[in-house]
Parts: structure tokens; C-alpha cells; sequence
């Protein structure tokens, strides 16, 4: 891409991010909002291929119909209340809408079946972006104005994302698809806290993403992209497949790594407000995705490829070392569980 094409779109997305995360006005979210969604458009669909255009149509009819419906929600607020605020949106059926739109913005069960396949069609880092970066506009506004959304709609929403994360990733072989199932299951998690504990919420997503990223970066070095390509990744960096390995069962949530830490808080959090139903059905919801990140450990440890393989074997292939800070998340990932206290 044409260095200067990259540094706008970069730019773009960046700036209309960040000025969501400080407007109040209605109308300025929104423009942002396509602002952002306009420029990641380019990023999906730069592969050459039918499937990156595929991607790109997905993404762009789904985000389009999220905003349209955000701005005649917000539009029919402002004709009866005048108010463009989003702190001061208190009309419980425009606030219904304008969840269920930035849900299907963030991928949130029943609104997630986007995003697997935009995940498949674009390559390695715009999928990284796209599950991480992508959700913090929407996150930020929920969080604005998490005094006035619906409890019940979040709740059954958690739920069923941490549900359909876990089933959907069983099926899948491509790594791709089954980061975006992560995504869709970690984004249940976020959705559980964020009216009770915004905090909680934001502490969740952090984390998920300084775990993600690292794992994105490992396998965009080593050129995964499917989950028979990790069992010959020991033959070309055995350390990475290591770091790899632990940063996984981070992902997963398992103690005493860091990844525990904000299921930790969050199921502390619902049985503290007699949410205990809900706080069980999600533990219990989470045990499949359990299953498949246990799948893709084994992967890593215990299988070796077949020797009568007539393909080129990556222990032929020279591999770039991977960033320095990608380690160095690994590490802060897997350590940091001691300091939940503090937080």
C-alpha cells in the first residue's frame, strides 16, 4: 500500500477513535463512527483476493446498518427531548436500540455472525485490529452511558456470546476464526460488568487485549494460519511456541495467570449484587471454549507433522524474530495476577 494512503487511513482510524472517546454529542460519535468504519474498509480489502472483498462487503453492509440505526435512534431522542447528550439519553426504548446497534457493532451474540468471516477474508494484523482496536468507540459509549442501558439486554447478551464463542470455535480449523469466536466470547464477558462495574469492563478488555496481541504477532511471524500449521511450529522456534503455549492458557482464563484475573472479578462482582444465576450460567458457558483452547495446546505440545509430507516444511523456511514488546506482553500476561489487589 502507498505509504501515504497508509498513513491516513492509520490516521483516520486512530483520531476518530480517540474523539468518540471524548465527544458528548450524539451526532459527533456517529460521524465518527463512519469516519472509522470508512477507513478500515481499504485495510480488509488490500489482499487481491475474493474473499478479502467478501470481508470488506460484510463489514461495511453490517457497520452501516449499526450506525443508520444509532442515528435515527439518537435523531427520534433529540425531536422529543431535545437533547443531543449521551450521558442524558435516558428514554428507555431509545436506549434499547442504540444497545442492540453498538452490540452489533462490537460482534455481541445474537449479532456476531459478521465477524468470523470478515476475520477469515482479511489477513493476520487487520484481524488483530479489527477484534481489539475496533471495539473501543463502542465500548466507550456503553460505557458513557451505562447508567441508563438495559440490564437484562447485556446480561442475556453476556450469556450467549460466552455460549456461542465457545460452541462455534469447536468446529473450526482456521486460527483466524477461531480468534474472532475469542473475541465474540470475551466481549460476553465485558458486556457482564459494564452497567454494574465499567472498571471491571475496562480492566476486561485490557487485558484480552495485551493478551491478544502478542498471540497475533507470534503467529503472523511464524505464518500460522491454521491449527495443523501449529504442530510443525516447534520445528523453526521452539521459544516461541512456548511463550505462544502460556499466553494461550492465559487467553483461556485458567490461574494463576493473568487472563484469570478479570473473570475473577467479574463473577465476584455478579454474586455481590445476588447476580447468581447469571455469574453460573456464564461459568458454565465458558467450559466449551475452555475445551478448545485446550484443543489448540495440545496442538502446540503434544503432536508432531507426518513425515511423508511432499510439502515444503517450515524448519526450511528462514523466520523473522518477532517485536520485542510482543515478548514482553506475553510476559506481562502470564505474571501479573499478583497484582489484582492493587487494581
Amino acid at each position: 500500500m502507498n505509504p501515504m494512503s497508509l498513513m491516513t487511513i492509520t490516521t483516520s482510524i486512530t483520531m476518530s477513535t480517540i474523539l468518540i472517546t471524548t465527544t458528548s454529542h450524539w451526532l459527533m460519535a456517529w460521524a465518527c463512527m463512519e469516519i472509522n468504519t470508512l477507513s478500515m474498509m481499504p485495510m480488509i480489502s488490500k489482499p487481491h483476493h475474493p474473499r478479502a472483498t467478501e470481508a470488506t462487503t460484510k463489514y461495511f453492509l453490517t457497520q452501516t446498518l449499526a450506525s443508520t440505526t444509532i442515528l435515527f435512534a439518537t435523531t427520534m431522542n433529540a425531536l422529543n427531548t431535545s437533547n443531543w447528550e449521551i450521558s442524558l439519553t435516558t428514554e428507555t426504548m431509545t436506549m434499547k436500540i442504540i444497545t442492540l446497534a453498538l452490540m452489533m457493532k462490537m460482534a455481541a451474540a445474537p449479532f456476531h455472525f459478521w465477524l468470523p468471516e470478515v476475520a477469515q477474508g482479511a489477513t493476520m494484523l487487520t484481524t488483530l485490529t479489527i477484534l481489539t482496536w475496533q471495539k473501543i468507540a463502542p465500548l466507550t459509549i456503553l460505557m458513557i452511558s451505562h447508567n441508563n442501558t438495559n440490564l437484562t439486554i447485556l446480561n442475556s447478551s453476556a450469556i450467549l456470546s460466552i455460549l456461542v464463542g465457545g460452541l462455534g470455535g469447536l468446529n473450526q480449523t482456521q486460527i483466524r476464526k477461531l480468534m474472532a469466536f475469542s473475541s465474540i466470547t470475551h466481549t460476553g464477558w465485558i458486556l457482564a460488568t459494564i452497567t454494574l462495574a465499567p472498571n471491571i469492563s475496562a480492566l476486561t478488555f485490557l487485558i484480552y487485549t495485551m493478551t491478544t496481541i502478542p498471540i497475533f504477532i507470534i503467529l503472523n511471524t511464524s505464518s500460522t494460519t491454521t491449527i495443523k500449521d501449529m504442530g510443525t511450529m516447534w520445528t523453526t522456534s521452539p521459544h516461541l511456541t512456548l511463550i505462544l503455549l502460556v499466553t494461550i492458557l492465559s487467553l483461556t482464563g485458567l490461574p494463576p495467570l493473568t487472563g484469570f484475573m478479570p473473570k475473577w472479578l467479574i463473577l465476584n462482582k455478579m454474586t455481590t449484587l445476588n447476580l447468581t444465576t447469571e455469574a453460573t450460567l456464564m461459568a458454565m458457558s465458558s467450559l466449551p471454549g475452555l475445551y478448545v483452547y485446550m484443543r489448540l495446546t495440545y496442538m502446540l505440545t503434544m503432536t508432531m507433522p507426518p513425515h511423508t509430507s511432499t510439502s515444503q516444511m517450515k524448519w526450511r523456511m528462514t523466520l523473522k524474530k518477532p517485536p520485542l514488546f510482543s515478548t514482553m506482553l506475553a510476559t506481562m500476561m502470564i505474571l501479573l495476577l499478583p497484582l489484582s489487589p492493587n487494581m
